[in-house]
Formats: C-alpha cells, structure tokens, sequence
C-alpha cells in the first residue's frame, strides 16, 4: 500500500505552446445535501418489526484522488417468522457500486454481474425455492436497491458493499463524504479511513460526528489513518451526521494504472486552470419545468434562477414549457434583470403531479439558450430526453435521487453546463451558466483505446479520463477548445506500472457505461460485456449471490471460486438439454391445439335448462372438493389434453419455415376462409360489466366535489395518500368519468412515480391506459415492463394486445408467437393456448383487411382461427396469486377450474395458481340468456400485498372475426377467500 502513490511522483505533464498554469480556485466547502434520504430497511410485510442494524463496518481508502469505500452490514431480524429484506440507498454524484457478497453458509460470497432483467427473474424463481438469493440493482439515478433472502427469524444476515469514486475538489484537496446516516440506530459502528502513502499534514479533517477532531489522524509507515467507533449510533441530521476527509492534491497528475477483466486500464486526473469567461447573454430562452410528481424537491431551483435573471443586463423573452406526463401549452413571458418574481409565482402555482414524459419538447425556434429544471428520471412513454434544440442546454436539479450522468451529458453535448441546486450556492451556481471555459475537443492515444472522460468540461480544476491500454509506455493527448478561440493540448506519460488493481478498469467501466447509457438499446451487448467483465451494478446490470452450484450452472453464471469444480460438472450434464427442451414444447403444443380444434369442431347438444340453485349448489360444493384435492401444478382439462399418442417428430425449425413458404396459398385461403366463415356469435349481445366503487372516505369527498373544484380537492386528498397506488386509480377513474380525461390522465400517471421500476405499478397505468381507450400511451409502458420481466410471459401477451390495439398487428403477432413457442415457468401453465388463440384471431382479421401478416415463423400446424362467440379472459397485477374466473351459463352451470367443461361446450382454461393469469373461458355458440361472470380471490404467497389485488377481465363477443367488441373492467381485491360479482353479459 505505501507504493501506491510513488510511481504518480514520476508522472510529468507538458503542455503544446502553454506552460502549465496555476489552478482554478477551489470549489466552495462541502454542504451535505439538504434533501439526503438515508438508508432504508424496508420489509414489504405489514405488522412485523423493523430490522436492526447489529453493526455497520465502514473502510474507505483514499489514492490519486479516487476512493474505494467498503460498507459491511449485519442485519439482524427481531420477528419470530423468515422474511425479506430490502436495503435501499442513494449514492452520491460520481459513485458506483463495484462489489457486492453476501455470507452463504457462514461465509461472505461475492456477487457476479448479470443484466438487470435477467438478475430479478433468477432472484424470484430461487426465492420460491426458499433458497438463499441476494440482488443488488440500481433502479433510478443514483437510487440502488439490495433485496436479501432469507432474513431468518430471530437470525443474521451479513453484506459487503464496495462503492468506488472520483472525489470532487475542497479546499484542502480531494474530499471523501461519508453519510453516516442509516435510518435506524445501529448498536456497533466502525469507520475507518486510509490514505497509503500519505502523512498526517497531507490528510485534513473537514467535519465529522462530535468527538471526531484532527488529532484522531494518525499516522505510520504505511501512511495517514482515521479510525473510530461507537456503540447505539444514531446520526444527527446535518453536517454532524456525516464525516468529510480530504487528501491533499499535487499539482500534478494523478494517474492510476491496473488490471480488471482481462486487460489494463489507466484513469486519473489531470490539473488545469479553467480561465473561464462570460457566455454572451440570451435574448429568448426555453425553460423546460419538470411539474412531475418526483420533482417536489425542485422547488429549490427557483433562487438559482433567480440569481441568474438578476445577473442579466438586458431583458429576456421566455418560452415556458410545463412537462408531466404530457407537455403544455407553452406560455410567454418576459423578465427583466431583477424580475423574476412574476414568473417564479407562475412556477410555484404549478403542483407537482403525474409522471414525466419527454418524448417531445416542442423548443420554440430561436432560442438562444435552454433552462431544463429536472431530475432527470423520465418515467413515461419512450424514457428519453428528446431535445432536439441546438443551443446549449443547462439542466438544473434540485433532487437527491437524480439521473446526473445523463443531465451532465446532455448539457455538455450542446456546450451548456449541469447545474447541482442542492450543492452550490445560487450565486455559485448561476456563476456556473454565465461563465464557460475550456472544453475537450479530442482524446487521442497510440497506446490506449476506448478513451473516456465524464466531462467534456474542466471541472474543479481539473480534467478526468480513463482508458484501455493496448501497450506499455507512451502519452495520452487531451485536445482542448476555448471561447475565445485559443486551443492548447495537453500530454501526460501513462503509467508503466500496476498501482492501483481494480480501481482504474471499474472507473472506466463506470463513465463507458455512462457514455453508452442513453442508447441503451443499441448498446446493450457491450453493457452487458462491461458489467460481466468489471463486476459494476448500473442502469442495465445487477450483482447477484446464489447459494447452490446447480444455480450458478441452470442459470449461466460464472462460479464462486469454491464451487468452480461442480458448476462446470453440471454444466456439461446441461449440454444439449435447452434445445430438447424447446422441441418438446413445441410438439406439446401441437396436441393441445389438435384437442382445441377438436373441442371446436363438436357438436354439443342442448339441454333442457336445470334449476339455477341446484346447479349452484352442486357445483359450489364440488368446487370445494376439488380446491382440497388439486396440487400446485394440475393436469390439463381433458378436453385440451392430449386424446392421441404422439406423432412423429416435428420437423426443424426451418424446415417448418420452409414448408410454410412452399405452400403459402392453402394457408392464406384457410386464413381467409376462416374470416368468411360465419361468426358463431348470436344476433346481438350486450355486455354490462359491474363498475366497482371502493369504499374510501377520500373518494366520497371527492365524488362529492363540483367539477369546477375537484382537481383542488384532489391535490388536498393526495397529501396523505400519496403512498397509495388505489388512491391515484380510485381518483383517476373518478375524472375519466366526469369528462376531464386530460386531468384523469395526469393523475393515473402517478402510478409511473410511485416505485421506479415496480412492473406491478406499470402494469396497473398501462392496464387502466388500455381501459381508457389509450392504447398508443399503454404500448411503451408494458414496453418497459417487457424489459423488467422478460422471463414473465404475460409482459409480451400484455404488449401484444396493446400493440394491436394501436394498431401494430404484425409486431402483436410476433411477440404473441414470443408467448406460444417458449417453455415458460410451470407456473405460467396454460398462457401459451391463450396466446395462440390471440395469435390466430389477429392474422385472420388482417388477411380479412387485405394486409395479411408475416407468419413464417408461426408452425403451420398451430395456424388456424377458432372463432368464438363469446370469450372472458381475467388477469391480475401480483405475482404468486391464485384467482379463479367462474362463469355462469343460462343453465346455472358454473365453467371453472373444478369444471373445465360445460354442457353446452364452456371451456375454462387450466388453473393458474402462482403467476399472474391469466385464465379463458371460451364459447363457440352461445345460448340465448345471461352468462354471469366472477372472480374468486382465494390468497396469495406474497410476504405483502399492498393495495390488494386489481383484477382485470377483458369479455369479447364476436372473437376472431371482424365484428368481435371488447369490454374491460378493473377491480381491486384486499381480502382473501373473496368473491365478487364483475358483470353480465346478455345474449339474444
């Protein structure tokens, strides 16, 4: 550790036509920010006590003016029943998380890197196991979130995180900022800091808990330490809560060279007097204020913006484009120097609500300059920041939780600034929109590839970068522009030697990932790649443990040293079984749509009509027996199992394509018969689904409200049920109804807030957005939950529909085909004959158009419309739940899981116990009368159940022929064993 520092002393730094200048005055002393949120233990299980914090161990090392801390925790569960943990933390600007283990069998087991969708599919299939998992994700900005399972009863579970940093500048040199805020007391805290190398006068104590002074500093051979303890801490809020230590800089560079996936890396800081000057001053400017509900902490924003209008010499005309989850009617004002209050009371008349939707910001032309006040979290429609403005854009944020790679990028690409209301001063922070100085034009190495910095601007003093070595030896060349037209270029020797292990690969991981961040789709290869390769958690990749070997090889993931042996045993057992696998689903599928179509083409016969409460009774009462009975995992219904053996083997893949292309025209003439044929619907139906009315005291107030006062009486309401995802529904539904869908809208797109990235709460907005008829808003919500649950079936059946309701049925089918063709978890049973059926009705309905659709990738055999006459599907939003569609006919007959099949040919779907649904009942010819629709909510598996359960029934008439009509319902369930009548639908 004492030769960490020593080869930086050779480093020289030469400039091309300059000689090196002195330093940029150093930034302000560090405030810890106003608005920090400590850690969070949270148990989603109501009525248990809160999880201790046994101890909390804390070692950071300083070096080159980087930092790697590691936080241990033991967390201890004081309830007499197993439960999951869940840690969520907020990091600081420029930090990330390189590590991650948990204790497995007694011992700590580091976390291998996985994309993020895939880490929450593997964490929930083992979690049912009741095995032990941990995943540790970023969900939103510099928000991160450790889930831990088990947390024994009455037991410990012990986590290492490892956090790495480029420190920002302070007056006495490179600053640490340790929180030392936890949310709860912790009976043993440890904190200890390291600076290798370095002596006591070097390493300052800026700030720290009461008993902490300068002479805690110590110093040895191997350098500078501060240690100390405390036993039932719990931190003050404010600067006493957090300890600030800073390591003197050289006025040289600070370069680090080591090894990290498989290569060498260099990063590093290079000094350099920023010499800035004034920008020329706008004319007409855009401010683009995010109102979204996230964004009540950007309040704080309006003295930085103040300062800046006063600073400016001359009027200004101003564009002001309000964004939620849609953008408003831009309004216009004008500010002079010193008067801005008009506007700032525009600004605080503006709620903060619904989510935040950038797709389009309609920047007026002209513009000399754009003000984007947001934290940068777009949480609705396509996630982008879509400015297609060429003035330079400031983005200001006044929030903890905030997306500051992507607002720093955005402002630097178009020669603006990122702004940090919550840390500057607004002097010091309008300071930094009037002034701008050097720039990098260009990174340039013979030796090193793949060169980054995070900032095109010279920050604090000093320019940062990082790259990958190809060679030893040689320079890295920083090509520098000015405003004033100057261009300088700055060379630096890389260092010949490893000193710094890890920590250069996982800073350049880290600003690459960055960089390739806001074309996540594009780059999704390399992320992946990067995050495998550094061991890195960010916006597309998690850290995972796992206890078992057969784990780490059904999944794919690299072995824990101790395990390394038996993982590639099982791995090579593996080998071939995936694509067995693939093909015996397929052939399975074949004979269950061969029982469809066998169910379809019966003939069944009409029977004299029973008394309904007979028929109710009996049936009530084998549903009973049969609930008892059955197992997690039924047989199919006899009438979509298999009736006949087997045939012989199904052909490749392409040849199956191949036959479908060499015989096109008796597919498409099937297709097209099925169109023509006759809709097996009777004359007329109407559907009456029962709207639901929750039983909810802020609901009859707001019922209650003239139109005129509703949305005040709403934002009153919502001040103590803000964490309450059915009272944003609940009032949603309530504005839809009265005519005002653009509020209703607004208010339903809370849902996107509420926990960024719960696919239960987007499933929910994108649920009730298909409701209202919205079906091109509801497409990139279930977008995002198929990128947070691809593992889960009912993500892609879910966009499918949207996507066809929007009027994308070439897209609907493929991602249909998506659901039949994968063998799905045996919990998702019977979603794939659903699916098919979906499939089927929408390419007869396009051939039927004269757009007929591309099924090469469809087997022939599973092509074919089943028209039905009537169709009820039921779904519901959490996971691990089991819910029953009841059906009852004219005769009084009940379809369900317990009777599959009805006299008149009801078919029920098989039962869906432990996933989301969904279950079908269908009906080729309907008799006349009335057919009642149910839902039986009999429990769930879930450690909570927040909310309830929103139940959603979609019934159609006419399927799969061009008069087919949809009616959907929702309705939220909260206690188990319930039954609840959804709606009726009358045949003529």
């Amino acid at each position: 550790m004492r030769r960490l520092l020593r080869p930086l002393a050779a480093l020289a730094l030469t400039f091309l036509g300059a000689a090196a200048s002195a330093l940029s005055p150093p930034p302000p002393p560090f405030k810890p920010p106003t608005n920090w949120q400590p850690p969070a233990i949270v148990v989603p299980m109501p009525g248990q006590q809160a999880i201790q914090l046994r101890s909390v161990q804390i070692r950071a090392t300083l070096a080159a003016g980087q930092a790697q801390t590691e936080v241990e925790i033991v967390l201890f569960n004081p309830n007499q029943r197993q439960l999951e943990g869940e840690l969520q933390f907020p990091l600081l600007e420029g930090q990330v998380v390189t590590g991650f283990a948990l204790d497995v069998n007694g011992r700590l087991r580091d976390a291998v890197a996985v994309p993020k969708a895939r880490g929450q599919e593997i964490f929930e299939d083992i979690r049912r196991r009741r095995v032990d998992p941990g995943l540790l994700e970023a969900t939103a900005g510099n928000q991160y979130k450790l889930r831990v399972y088990p947390l024994p009863p009455r037991g410990e579970r012990r986590v290492l995180l490892t956090i790495a940093e480029t420190l920002p500048r302070h007056a006495a040199g490179a600053l640490l900022r340790l929180p030392l805020e936890f949310g709860a007391p912790v009976e043993a805290l440890d904190v200890s800091v390291a600076a290798p190398g370095a002596t006591a006068r070097e390493v300052t104590l800026v700030g720290g808990p009461a008993g902490v002074t300068p002479n805690s500093i110590q110093s040895s051979q191997d350098g500078s330490a501060l240690r100390f303890t405390r036993q039932r801490w719990e931190a003050p809020r404010g600067p006493a809560g957090w300890l600030q230590v800073a390591l003197r800089e050289p006025d040289r560079p600070q370069l680090m060279r080591g090894e990290s996936g498989g290569a060498r890396y260099f990063s590093g800081l290079l000094p350099l007097r920023d010499e800035p000057v004034r920008r020329p001053e706008p004319k007409h400017i855009a401010l683009v204020w995010d109102a979204s509900g996230s964004a009540a902490q950007q309040a704080r924003v309006l003295p930085v913006l103040d300062a800046w209008f006063g600073a400016l010499r001359q009027p200004v005309q101003v564009s002001l484009l309000v964004v939620r989850n849609r953008v408003e009617p831009v309004r216009h004002f004008t500010v002079s120097p010193g008067g801005f209050a008009a506007l700032a009371d525009a600004l605080k008349r503006e709620p903060f609500d619904g989510s935040s939707n950038f797709d389009d910001l309609p920047i007026p032309s002209g513009v000399d300059a754009t003000l984007l006040v947001s934290d940068g979290l777009a949480t609705d429609g396509q996630r982008l920041i879509n400015y297609r403005g060429t003035a330079p854009l400031f983005a200001i944020n006044g929030a903890t939780a905030a997306d500051v790679p992507r607002l720093t990028r955005l402002a630097e690409r178009t020669g603006g600034a990122y702004v940090d209301a919550a840390a500057l001063a607004p002097a010091q922070a309008a300071r930094v929109m009037l002034m701008h100085g050097w720039r990098i034009e260009r990174l340039h190495s013979l030796v090193a590839d793949d060169l980054v910095a995070p900032s095109l601007a010279v920050r604090d003093g000093r320019i940062a970068l990082a790259g990958r070595l190809i060679d030893d030896g040689g320079v890295v060349e920083v090509a520098l522009t000015h405003p004033d037209g100057r261009r300088r270029t700055l060379r630096t020797r890389l260092p010949g030697t490893d000193t710094g292990r890890r920590w250069p690969g996982q800073q350049w991981a880290q600003w690459r990932s960055a960089q390739l961040a806001d074309n996540a789709v594009s780059h999704a290869g390399e992320l992946r790649r990067i995050a495998a390769e550094h061991g890195i958690a960010g916006p597309n990749s998690s850290l995972i443990v796992l206890e078992l070997a057969s784990d780490y090889a059904q999944y794919d993931l690299p072995a824990p040293p101790e395990l390394a042996a038996e993982v590639a045993q099982l791995r090579q057992q593996r080998q071939g079984q995936q694509r067995a696998t693939q093909q015996a689903h397929l052939e399975q599928m074949v004979r269950q749509f061969e029982a469809r179509q066998r169910w379809w083409e019966r003939d069944f016969p009409r029977e004299e009509q029973v008394k309904k409460e007979q028929a109710a009774a009996s049936t009530q009462a084998a549903l009973g027996e049969a609930k008892l009975r059955r197992d997690a995992s039924p047989p199919l219904p006899a009438m979509l199992a298999p009736a006949a053996p087997a045939g012989p083997p199904m052909e490749s893949r392409a040849g199956a394509s191949r036959a479908a292309a060499a015989a096109p025209a008796s597919r498409m003439q099937q297709l097209a018969a099925d169109s023509a044929a006759p809709a097996p619907a009777q004359a007329s139906a109407r559907i009456a689904l029962q709207a639901w009315i929750p039983d909810a005291a802020y609901l009859r107030r707001l019922a209650d409200a003239p139109d005129g006062d509703l949305y005040a009486a709403y934002l009153d309401e919502r001040r103590e049920n803000a964490a309450s995802s059915a009272f944003f529904m609940d009032a949603a539904g309530l504005f839809l109804q009265r005519g005002q869908p653009e509020l209703g809208l607004r208010v339903l797109s809370n849902l996107a807030e509420m926990n960024l990235e719960n696919r239960q709460l987007l499933r929910l907005y994108a649920y009730r957005l298909v409701q209202a008829r919205r079906h091109a808003l509801a497409v990139p919500v279930f977008e995002r939950v198929a990128t947070l649950a691809p593992n889960e079936p009912q993500s892609w059946r879910d966009l499918a529909l949207a996507q066809a309701d929007a009027g994308q049925p070439q897209r609907a089918v493929d991602h249909l085909w998506q659901v039949v063709s994968r063998p799905w978890h045996g919990r998702f049973a019977g979603i794939n004959m659903i699916a098919l059926a979906e499939l089927n009705a929408l390419a007869t309905q396009a051939q039927a158009t004269g757009r007929p659709l591309d099924l090469s990738r469809v087997d022939p055999r599973l092509q074919r419309n089943l028209p039905l006459a009537l169709r009820v599907v039921l779904a519901w939003d959490t996971d691990d739940t089991d819910m029953d569609l009841w059906v009852t006919d004219p005769n009084g007959e009940v379809a369900s899981y317990g009777r599959p099949l009805t006299r008149q040919g009801g078919a029920m779907s098989p039962d869906a116990t432990g996933g989301y649904g969904p279950e079908e009942f269908a009906l080729k010819q309907a008799r006349p009368g009335k057919y009642v629709v149910q839902a039986q909510f009999y429990g769930h598996r879930q450690q909570a159940l927040s909310a309830g359960t929103t139940v959603m029934v979609r019934v159609t008439t006419g399927f799969g022929t061009p008069a087919a009509r949809d009616e959907w319902l929702t309705v939220r369930l909260t206690r188990g064993s319930e039954t609840v009548r959804l709606g009726e639908i009358e045949v003529q």
